[in-house]
């Protein structure tokens, strides 16, 4: 194919030059000698009817859609006619009949080179139309890449939610950990895996508002809920901040196609990005093998209950050590109040978050007891009770 078109392309140059030869040669002759003058002028108008034509066609670079098999014929007749064009400058006036011979000769030139434009130009135009609109859908899709990536860097959706609480224990250490691995070099993606309640979003969240972070994302920082039951569709149009009325993906390959072209915008921008995917469930590697582009400076942080072993790198989240569950539960349950109406022996209060497992979440919820508000009336100690019968079951 490339030989194709180079071959053609070196015609069109032929064609190019050939065709100026021959008009220099119709010009100079008319300029010097009045001999067939109707013959000559009606060739030389033909001729710059076809100037601008056969010039914006070299300029476009569109002579290679010129057909080669005519092409080629008419560069063979006008090599001939710029000589007989020449020849007829220097006959006697009394040589009729190679006049005549003459005549029928550029006759037959100038009915060529109306023919040829007649077949070749309608088909040059229509492929100058099909090209223009090729330009404006070209143009369309960047400006849709361009408005896409106004609406990814302000999408309410897909910033990262700041915390509900400023008490926040234990997860100093985790944080420093989970940044360091995933700013390593050789990381593109990161699994951040623990069991339900350990604290995975809340980690992540931090990490989202850390000040490191953020000075090295920047806005470029896109945090999207998973779930158990996902809709790559759906999350790809929350990243790039389509709304209802916006054209719907054609496909999951066209959502994806889509999302991919729009980051590489922005990496070609040297802006870096990070992906949050949040509570992805088991059996989802797929679909995370989607969002996984290969982008230099791109990077995908996913939290999940279970590691991907697909995946190579996984940070493992640990629950509380007993000093900062203790502390969690404390705060949460008002214990630290003065003005609590009842302090519950330290006993009672070991056992409950022992019960918890270290598990924040469990801790936080569990502060009156149970997480059973109903039983507020009740006092600590039958609380304790129906607790303890809980987590036993």
């Amino acid at each position: 194919m490339a030989s194709v078109v180079v071959a053609n392309a070196a015609l069109g140059g032929a064609f190019e030059r050939v065709f100026s030869l021959l008009y220099e040669a119709v010009t100079d002759v008319i300029n010097k000698t009045r001999m067939y003058e109707s013959i000559l002028e009606r060739l030389k108008d033909r001729l710059d009817l076809m100037r601008p034509l056969v010039a914006e066609m070299v300029l476009s670079n569109r002579e290679r859609d010129l057909s080669e098999e005519r092409t080629k014929r008419l560069i063979e007749r006008m090599v001939k006619g710029e000589k007989r064009v020449r020849k007829y400058s220097q006959l006697s006036w009394w040589k009729y009949l190679m006049r005549f011979h003459y005549a029928k000769k550029l006759i037959q030139l100038e009915k060529d080179l109306s023919g040829f434009f007649k077949v070749e130009l309608p088909a040059w135009n229509a492929m100058n139309v099909l090209e223009s609109v090729k330009d404006i859908k070209d143009i369309s899709q960047r400006l849709s890449r361009r408005l896409s990536l106004t609406r990814l860097n302000s999408v309410p959706s897909c910033v990262v939610p700041r915390l509900r609480t400023d008490f926040v224990i234990g997860l100093d250490v985790p944080l420093k950990e989970l940044k360091k691995q995933l700013l390593a070099v050789e990381v593109s993606l990161l699994v951040l895996t623990a069991p339900g309640g350990c604290g995975k979003t809340t980690l992540v969240k931090m990490l989202g508002h850390d000040d490191d972070i953020k000075g090295i994302y920047e806005e470029n920082i896109f945090f999207v809920p998973v779930s158990k039951t996902p809709n790559l569709k759906v999350i790809i149009q929350k990243l790039l901040g389509k709304d209802d009325l916006s054209p719907a993906f054609q496909s999951d390959e066209d959502a994806i196609d889509q999302l991919e072209q729009t980051l590489l915008d922005l990496v070609r921008q040297n802006k870096p990005i990070l992906l949050i995917l949040d509570d992805v469930w088991p059996g989802s590697e797929s679909l995370l093998e989607k969002f996984a582009f290969g982008l230099p400076n791109y990077k995908i942080l996913v939290t999940s209950r279970t590691a991907f072993p697909r995946f190579s790198f996984t940070y493992k989240l640990k629950p509380l050590n007993d000093d900062d569950a203790m502390e969690l539960f404390c705060h949460s349950a008002g214990l630290q109040d003065s003005s609590s109406s009842y302090i519950p022996d330290g006993e009672m209060v070991q056992k409950i978050v022992k019960g918890c497992g270290g598990f924040p979440l469990a801790l936080w919820e569990n502060h009156s007891v149970g997480g059973l508000p109903r039983l507020g009336t009740l006092d600590w100690r039958n609380g304790l009770m129906v607790f303890l019968s809980l987590i036993l079951i």
